[in-house]
């Protein structure tokens, strides 16, 4: 029985051990992208003292790394990991890789080019892993995405002792270029299967843009002080993904001054409010049916409403063509696959093009 496991189950076995003399380095010297305003800790996407307003679930959700990423470049044959981990590291409805794992990317002839996943070990507090190795000694510039839905207490860089390691020269994405994404658990990466394939994730390395990851889930309700605080963030376009969780009343009571406020503070950034995605299980469900058209009924209204008072730079995105119209884009109806992701990401970039354009930062 012995045997059959390492049969199965070689590549996680490997990954597992240390075996070489790697030089670690602390991921926090390097380029951290993805992050809407310095935090203490680093790892965090709102720290304590900005969410001090905030419902406990959103303080809570705040803490996990969905969209932060560590930019580097080096010559080293191999990329090994350490990282550490807060909390558990499964839920029933996503693969441990994304919830807790690493994902890593190279910019290779121009474009981002996938090369390996960080697998979170089952028992370990800090993860030990080669990400990738037997590669040639040109210098490379990669990209490292933390996990969706953990925090991430320690995050260590290994290459080999006599490579170069160091935030890259000519980062490949531009953080001038910005995009600030408030939303769901749909947007904070729920149910890709690794980070990367969130869709704020795929079109920021499609374009070049730093996209900021605002994904509460469950929680993204637009409590007024999340305005006050967006409303701060440095950002070339806003984008509000938000409408799946607030209920109808939430909708009807929390809408209007939410994005008034951003509108009326930020007045030189366009704002896109995208509906809800239509919930598989609603073709059948009527229930869950009716409550999706209704919210999205009302968040319309809200938008003509804001439009009618003269906010140019509102801009408004139908959920009718964001996952497709086979119904496979889902896991469980409600969160996406890497192929919803997909089609969200194709959906959505034409618009944000054009949005940052208008903004100044398009290409």
């Amino acid at each position: 029985m012995r045997y059959l496991l390492l049969l199965l189950f070689p590549f996680t076995c490997a990954f597992g051990q240390n075996k070489d003399n790697a030089r670690y380095t602390d991921a926090r010297s390097l380029m951290i992208i993805g992050k809407g305003v310095p935090t203490n800790p680093v790892y965090v996407r709102l720290d304590t003292t900005q969410t001090k307003p905030f419902p406990q679930s959103v303080r809570y959700l705040s803490t996990h790394s969905a969209g932060i990423a560590v930019l580097f470049e080096t010559n080293s044959p191999y990329v090994r990991a350490k990282w550490g981990l807060r909390g558990k590291k499964y839920y029933a409805n996503m693969t441990p890789i994304v919830h807790s794992g690493l994902d890593l990317y190279a910019h290779n002839n121009g474009k981002w080019q996938w090369v390996a996943v960080g697998r979170p070990l089952d028992k370990d507090t800090i993860n030990t892993q080669a990400l990738v190795e037997n590669m040639d000694n040109s210098t490379k510039q990669f990209m490292l995405y933390l996990p969706t839905y953990n925090e991430l207490t320690s995050l260590e860089i290994g290459v080999a002792p006599e490579a170069t390691l160091a935030a890259p020269a000519r980062p490949a994405i531009d953080t001038n270029r910005r995009v600030v994404i408030y939303g769901s658990s749909i947007l904070q990466g729920a149910s890709a299967s690794r980070a990367g394939m969130t869709y704020p994730g795929i079109i920021s390395r499609r374009t070049g843009w730093e996209v900021i990851n605002l994904g509460f889930s469950g929680a993204g309700k637009m409590e007024f002080p999340v305005a006050e605080l967006l409303a701060t963030m440095k950002a070339s376009c806003f984008v509000l993904d938000c409408i799946p969780n607030p209920s109808p009343a939430e909708i009807k009571e929390r809408a209007y001054p939410f994005i008034k406020h951003l509108l009326t503070k930020r007045p030189e950034v366009p704002v896109l409010l995208v509906e809800s995605r239509i919930h598989e299980t609603g073709y059948f469900d009527s229930r869950i049916g009716a409550v999706t058209t209704e919210k999205n009924n009302l968040i319309k209204e809200v938008y003509t409403r804001l439009k009618q008072e003269g906010f140019k730079q509102l801009y408004y995105l139908p959920a009718t063509n964001l996952t497709g119209h086979d119904h496979e884009g889902t896991i469980d109806g409600s969160h996406l696959t890497d192929l919803g992701f997909m089609r969200q990401a194709d959906e959505v970039q034409p618009l944000l093009e054009k949005l940052m354009k208008k903004s100044g930062a398009g290409r």
